[in-house]
């Protein structure tokens, strides 16, 4: 008790302590907050006045210039600005009062280091400039302020010794008072921490008149008091003692472990009773002998019977001949049993009609005390439908390959029909221009549209068989590292012809340092093509910038850039579905099978590529394919495993 006594009073001292320590801290933190807001406040109205001159006149920012220079180095001089940089919306420099001051405050790292400089000479502030509620700018302002700073840090430091001491006085006088107030009561308690023993002829000894002498005084009577009542105690206990004996052996014979055990037992009954009723599958309960004990409603509804009609019938009737074992064995008493071997497979089951149904069986063995059997829980779950519904897709599967072949042989035999006439119309067409007279237009604008129409053809035969290639699983990439800027480089070159046909500048821009990429080359150019294909067909005048960037993470981007007619937002959704295209039909401007983006996609998911699209209707397009450096062969092998066996 005495020890709890000097824990209560160093637990006194401790919180108003603690609570003198946070009125010391409040009264610095406000005076010295209350300091800093009003220099703060001073010096961002100062810079208001910049930024009201600024926002006034916007066209600074327009220009990239300030007209009137001599008022801003006025308004800086009247303001006491050390320095001032005025930047546009995208971080370019304007106009500057005392750059180089500027720079050695590191005015650029103030929008996150603001306020006081480290040498306390210079107050530096950030301003945004919004003239039209659109972000137009910023300033940085370095104001002087070495003499309020000074003043700002003496009274810091006074306000800290003036906490400090309220800090000290508190806690020496909570301590005094401490000591003066627990004196007499430890007096007490070592005096009660003797009677607690049991001792209670031992009585507190205090000469005092005051409140405490009154309290000692009573607590000598209560030790009187109890000294008595100790006696009559021990004489009531040996007494209940053994009452309490005859009562708890009577107690004890009438609260038998197998009462318990009842309760236990009614109430697993009765949950598994609740379960086996609502259960979703069908659940039925077998005797020793085979007969059916109990079912519950899914047991009925699936095979079409009533509770009545199969209580008490031979459960082995239920299933087709030799669908489940039964054998004859001994019981521990000699008695003949039916013994059902432990199933879990699939069986047949037949229904009241007599059809047969597919079903999943789940059979277990309950035993009794002697370890014989006492019944079978049977679970029994309906797969009739998923086994037609496998069959089913199984057939359709059987199809799907039947058609895939079919459309396999179709286009290899169109290819064939297709291209060996047409290849004898495009070889004929020199020998026939060979052969028009000098000065016969109207024959040779024929030639050129029927050369024209064959090359279109051409191409969409095969781009037709690549799609069918690529979808069927046929193509089979061969990877290899090659640099993607000498690639990007000739297929700029063969098509700067037709570039400048159009009146377009074509132009290939290498911003990599290595540009060697491990990927299948024949793919990587076909999308290239198509893509600069695309961009000069649908650019009528401007130019198509081709550009080769680093990526981070050992990726290698390259960009189409173009100045053609650009797609709608609504037709993005659908660029790489094969056919489709954003206008269609007979009066469309532009030739072309939808097919050319829908590979494009198809090869850059072959070379484990990401492929981007960004377009602004009547403005361009830019494509963006980005590259590893280095691809991981396993993976892209395991891929196309994944995708042969979603095949099948």
């Amino acid at each position: 008790m005495k020890n709890y006594s000097q824990k209560l009073q160093l637990k006194l001292t401790i919180e108003f302590a603690i609570f003198f320590i946070i009125v010391s801290a409040v009264i610095y933190v406000f005076t010295t907050d209350k300091f800093e807001t009003d220099l703060k406040e001073k010096f961002e109205y100062k810079a208001s006045i910049f930024a009201n001159y600024l926002e006034q006149n916007p066209q600074f920012f327009w220009t990239d210039s300030i007209d009137n220079k001599e008022l801003l180095q006025r308004l800086a001089e009247l303001n006491n600005a050390e320095y001032l940089v005025i930047e546009n919306s995208r971080g370019k420099l304007i106009d500057a009062i005392n750059l180089d001051v500027a720079e050695k405050y590191l005015y650029i790292r103030s929008d996150v280091e603001g306020g006081i400089s480290a040498d306390k000479q210079i107050y530096r502030i950030t301003k945004y400039l919004y003239p039209t509620k659109i972000l137009a700018g910023k300033f940085y302002a370095g104001f002087k302020a070495a003499e309020q700073i000074s003043k700002l840090e003496r009274i810091k430091l006074l306000t800290a010794l003036f906490s400090l001491t309220v800090l000290l006085t508190g806690i020496i006088i909570t301590y005094i008072l401490s000591l003066l107030s627990f004196r007499p009561i430890l007096a007490i308690i070592e005096a009660l921490d003797r009677t607690i023993k049991g001792n209670y002829t031992v009585k507190i000894k205090y000469e005092g008149k005051n409140e405490l002498g009154l309290l000692v005084d009573k607590i000598n009577d209560v030790l009187d008091e109890l000294q008595r009542k100790a006696e009559n105690n021990e004489k009531l206990d040996r007494k209940i003692t053994d009452v309490l004996r005859e009562r708890l052996s009577e107690v004890g014979a009438e609260i038998s472990e197998q009462e318990y055990a009842k309760r236990i037992l009614r109430k697993s009954e009765e949950q598994f009773k609740l379960l086996f009723e609502n259960a979703p599958i069908g659940m039925v309960i077998i005797s020793s002998e085979g007969r059916i004990m109990s079912i519950n409603k899914s047991f009925c509804d699936t095979l079409d019977y009533s509770n009545e009609e199969l209580l008490g019938v031979p459960v082995k009737y239920l299933f087709e001949k030799d669908e489940i074992p039964f054998f004859i064995t001994k019981n521990s008493r000699n008695e003949s049993v039916i013994r059902i071997s432990d199933i879990n497979a699939e069986k047949k089951l037949i229904k009241k009609d007599g059809k047969e149904i597919n079903v999943i069986v789940k059979s277990v063995g309950v035993e009794d005390d002697n370890g014989d059997i006492d019944h079978y829980i049977m679970q029994l779950l309906d797969i009739t439908a998923i086994k037609r519904a496998q069959q089913e897709l199984i057939k359709a599967l059987e199809r799907a390959e039947q058609s895939d072949k079919l459309k396999t042989a179709f286009l290899a035999q169109m290819s064939h029909e297709i291209r060996t006439p047409l290849n004898v119309i495009l070889t004929s067409i020199p020998l026939f221009e060979d052969l028009i007279p000098q000065g016969d237009d109207e024959m040779k604008v024929i030639l050129d549209s029927v050369k024209s129409a064959g090359k279109r053809l051409h191409r969409t035969i095969d781009m037709i068989l690549n799609m069918s290639s690529v979808q069927s699983g046929n193509y089979k990439p061969h990877y290899e590292s090659f640099s993607l800027s000498d690639d990007l480089k000739k297929l700029t070159e063969e098509f700067r012809s037709l570039s400048e046909d159009k009146g377009l500048t074509l132009n290939f821009t290498n911003l990599a340092g290595s540009t060697f990429i491990t990927a299948d080359r024949y793919t990587v150019n076909q999308i290239f093509q198509n893509l600069i294909s695309n961009a000069i067909k649908y650019t009528q005048k401007g130019f198509i910038d081709i550009i080769l960037r680093e990526q981070p993470n050992k990726k290698l981007k390259v960009e189409v850039r173009d100045t053609g007619i650009g797609m709608s937002k609504e037709y993005l959704q659908n660029i790489f579905t094969p056919f489709s295209q954003e206008l269609s039909g007979h009066k469309r401007e532009y030739e072309g099978n939808g097919l050319g983006l829908a590979l494009v996609k198809k090869y850059a998911e072959i070379n484990h590529a990401e492929i981007h699209v960004e377009s602004e209707k009547g403005k361009g397009s830019v494509f963006s394919v980005v590259f590893d450096r280095e691809i991981d062969l396993s993976v892209l092998k395991n891929l196309d495993n994944t995708k042969e066996v979603e095949k099948k």
